[in-house]
């Protein structure tokens, strides 16, 4: 079955808004659309009808074949062009997007950035995978799972990058910067038209009973089915340079022992039949911001970024009735997309320079393994070791000292390599005079490793970061009072003493404020006898892919199924065999 990309051709009606077509132009810096009944901005048709949307039914409807296939090009359409789609719903110039602090009308106020959109909110893949997840997590009351709603406690706040021991402690996650994803889903959920270079459907999903949360499940799938392929892509060297092909692919620099290539016929699940949150449980609207009918004022139960092994075990077995392989696994996710300062103080990427892509390398990155530090450019470069050798990595934990007790406390991924050099030329931003001079690019090119001079072959870490909550799986550590992690050998070294107090000094004679690399012994913990202990499933997820493909699908659809039983959901669409291609600008998705 193939869906043909066309533009909507949908009748007007002045009975059902969401089925107008609306036809959008540049007007004075900003976008106006045309939708038959006058010139609206993008912004007020999404919100045109939260006043008088119902109490959705008891459960979604089901989803025909066709239905997903033509809502899959729609999503890949969004995620290989993040910035026109959100030019598109939010305008230009001095086109309002609906932004506000605080929790409850006391304390709501318009936030600052409320008429500009910021680059950290842009809908890519990686968005849509951590909405998934954050849609499913229950309210503290244990109720809840995937609902179709999110808490905006904490939405749309912004930190000071220059921050200094006054932000408060980051002891668990929010769905901070997920809005703007969320609005996107909105107008495929409403329009059957958007976006508009995609596939039309003949009804909206709204009109047509599907409920919100299934949507937002599907665009969970989607990511994944898509970013493995943009791996795929990479590895073949056929990304073009508008989705992630000035980063090129690690694998193809150094050696691994599975196939670069993921084999995309792997069976993953849509079920259909989840419940759309109540309107009773919706926030409150003002003069100035319009409440959107996804948001709740409702407390989630979010997991903690700096917990330790257990404490991230504990998490997902209480509340996803994970086991500690399940666990593991899903925590894969994060080798897709970055950490975004503005919105949570975490810094830089997971995986540098690989970060549009979804594979294993997050799992070989937390062993250790020899690797080259890749840098985005035409061409991408990847730099290693002397002669082109690979790098010896590790991890360095340093407090950021942004919050009141030190943190967040970061692990910074280090290469022991040579300076970034181009034809002879060093083009490196790191180090020292001596590492970033072209007597070190000599050096480098001419001498192995025993005999480099030692300045031009350094342990160097750049833009590449992880959570305590990441390491926690592979090394047994415990954490305290503002995630300090502590309870391995080398915190504390000679005088220098790894504590709170000496921390919040700054006094490098009293603390290590950048090299600090602990030796922590393995995490033991494990699902019983005769079953692999956490340390060793990242050991196996690093060196075969496949492996770790076939444990993250399952639990990704667990997660995709919290809050419901077996017999709540419906089998609607099996991604075997799926494929979605490019087309110029469009994308049609097919089977077979």
């Amino acid at each position: 079955l193939k869906i043909t990309p066309q533009r909507s051709t949908l009748p007007h009606s002045n009975s059902i808004p969401s089925m107008r077509t609306a036809v959008c132009i540049l007007f004075l810096f900003s976008i106006r659309c045309w939708d038959g009944l006058g010139f609206t901005s993008p912004s007020e048709r999404l919100f045109s009808n939260v006043a008088e949307d119902q109490v959705p039914s008891d459960e979604g409807s089901s989803w025909t074949e066709s239905e997903v296939l033509v809502v899959l090009a729609k999503l890949y359409y969004v995620f290989a062009n993040p910035v026109s789609v959100s030019r598109f719903i939010h305008g230009l110039g001095d086109a309002r997007y609906d932004c506000r602090t605080g929790s409850s009308l006391p304390l709501m106020e318009p936030c600052e950035q409320s008429r500009r959109i910021i680059d950290d909110w842009k809908p890519t893949a990686s968005k849509f995978l951590r909405l998934g997840f954050h849609d499913c997590l229950k309210y503290v009351d244990g109720s809840g799972g995937c609902d179709g709603c999110l808490d905006f406690r904490d939405m749309f706040n912004q930190y000071p990058d220059r921050a200094r021991l006054e932000m408060p402690d980051m002891m668990e996650t929010d769905n901070n910067n997920l809005a703007f994803a969320a609005d996107v889903l909105e107008e495929i959920y409403s329009r059957g038209d958007f976006p508009v270079n995609s596939p039309a459907l003949p009804r909206s999903l709204k009109d047509s009973g599907k409920s919100r949360a299934d949507l937002w499940a599907l665009s969970t799938l989607a990511a994944v089915h898509y970013a493995m392929g943009e791996n795929n892509k990479a590895c073949l060297g056929e990304q073009d340079f508008t989705t992630g092909g000035r980063c090129g692919h690690l694998f193809r620099h150094v050696p691994i022992d599975f196939s670069c290539t993921i084999n995309m016929d792997f069976s993953m699940k849509f079920f259909t039949g989840r419940k759309d949150c109540l309107l009773k449980h919706r926030s409150e609207d003002t003069e100035w911001y319009r409440r959107r009918p996804f948001e709740t004022s409702r407390n989630e139960v979010h997991p903690n970024p700096h917990g330790s092994g257990k404490a991230t075990a504990k998490f997902f077995e209480t509340w996803f009735n994970f086991s500690r392989r399940e666990t593991v696994a899903i925590m894969g996710a994060h080798g897709l997309g970055s950490f975004h300062s503005s919105v949570s103080l975490f810094k830089y990427d997971w995986t540098k320079a690989q970060t549009h892509i979804l594979n294993n390398q997050y799992y070989r990155s937390l062993i250790k393994l020899p690797a080259k530090m890749g840098t985005c450019g035409r061409p991408p470069r990847y730099t290693g070791g002397p002669q082109g050798a690979l790098a010896p990595t590790g991890w360095y934990v340093r407090p950021t000292r942004k919050s009141v007790n030190g943190g967040p406390f970061l692990w910074f991924h280090y290469y022991k390599r040579c300076p970034e050099c181009v034809d002879g030329e060093n083009v490196e931003t790191e180090g020292d005079e001596l590492f970033r001079s072209n007597f070190c690019c000599t050096e480098c090119a001419t001498k192995t490793a025993e005999n480099v001079h030692p300045g031009c072959y350094r342990k160097i870490t750049k833009d590449e970061t992880a959570l305590s909550a990441d390491l926690g799986l592979h090394i047994d550590f415990e954490t305290g009072r503002g995630g300090l992690p502590f309870r391995c050998q080398n915190f504390s070294t000679g005088r220098r003493r790894w504590g709170t107090r000496a921390i919040l000094s700054g006094n490098p004679r009293q603390v290590n404020l950048f090299t600090t690399e602990p030796v922590c012994r393995p995490q033991q913990l494990d699902d019983g006898p005769g079953t692999l202990a956490m340390h060793e499933l990242v050991e196996l997820y690093a060196m075969n892919q496949n492996a770790w493909v076939d444990d993250f699908i399952p639990a990704l659809e667990k997660v995709l199924a919290n809050g419901y039983s077996s017999r709540d959901l419906t089998l609607s669409f099996d991604f075997a065999g799926v494929q979605c291609e490019r087309r110029n600008r469009l994308f049609v998705c097919s089977r077979g």
